[in-house]
C-alpha cells in the first residue's frame, strides 16, 4: 500500500513540485543571498532539466542531483521522523534518506511536462530562527492565478539549503511527518515504514518505466 497525501495536500505539493523547479526568478527581485539562492535553483531546473534535449531518465537523474545539492535531506529527515530518527540506527537513517529522496524525485518529476510558462516572484524574506530565512514568493500563472510558496532555508557551511516548502499554508515537511507517523503506528515499527517506502518507490519506477 502506497503512502498517499490527503487530496488537498497532494494538489498543493504537486503544484510546488511543478513550479519550484521550473520558474525563473525575476531579476529585480534578486535582492538578497536567500532570494538569489531560490532564483538560481529555479533557473538551473529550466536550463539543465526542462529545456535540455535529453531523455526523461536523464532528466530524473539530473533532478536527483539538484535535489541533493539544494535540499538539506538529513535535516528534513530528522524533522520528518522526529523521535523515530533519534531511535533509528545510522544504517536505518541512511536508508530512510535514500528512500525519501527517491519518493520525492520520482513523484515530482512526473510534473515536468506540465510547465507552460508560469513565473515566480519573490516578495520578501524574514528571519526564521537563529540560522534560517523564510523567503516568500508567489507563483503567477498565465491565467493570472496566484499561489503562495514559502521557502524555509537554513544556512549551512556550504551555503543555504532548503529545509521545507510551504504552498498555500501546506508544509511539505509537516505533511510527510504526519503521514509517516501514521504508517509507523499502523505497522508498529520503523522497519514497517521503510518497507512501505520501498514498495512506493518500486511502484513509481514502474509507472515511469524506470
Amino acid at each position: 500500500m502506497n503512502i498517499r497525501f490527503h487530496s488537498r495536500r497532494a494538489a498543493a505539493l504537486c503544484l510546488a513540485a511543478l513550479f519550484i523547479f521550473t520558474t525563473p526568478l525575476r531579476a529585480q527581485d534578486a535582492k538578497s543571498d536567500a532570494a538569489i539562492f531560490v532564483g538560481n535553483f529555479a533557473q538551473q531546473g529550466i536550463n539543465d532539466i526542462l529545456a535540455a534535449p535529453i531523455a526523461n531518465a536523464e532528466k530524473q537523474q539530473r533532478f536527483g542531483t539538484m535535489f541533493k545539492e539544494f535540499f538539506d535531506l538529513p535535516g528534513i529527515g530528522r524533522f520528518v521522523l522526529a523521535r523515530y530518527w533519534r531511535a533509528a540506527s545510522p544504517e536505518e537513517q541512511a536508508k530512510f534518506t535514500t528512500l525519501f529522496e527517491d519518493v520525492l524525485v520520482y513523484t515530482w518529476s512526473r510534473r515536468f511536462s506540465e510547465y507552460n510558462g508560469q513565473t515566480l516572484k519573490v516578495s520578501g524574506q524574514q528571519p526564521d530562527g537563529t540560522e534560517g530565512t523564510l523567503v516568500k514568493s508567489t507563483i503567477i500563472g498565465n491565467n493570472n492565478s496566484h499561489f503562495g510558496v514559502d521557502w524555509r532555508l537554513r544556512k549551512r557551511p556550504e551555503g543555504f539549503r532548503v529545509l521545507d516548502i510551504v504552498v498555500e499554508g501546506v508544509s511539505m515537511a509537516i505533511t510527510y511527518r504526519q503521514d509517516y507517523a501514521t504508517v509507523i503506528s499502523q505497522t508498529g515499527s520503523f522497519a514497517g515504514l521503510l518497507g512501505r517506502m520501498e514498495s512506493q518507490v518500486a511502484d513509481l519506477k514502474r509507472q515511469q518505466g524506470s
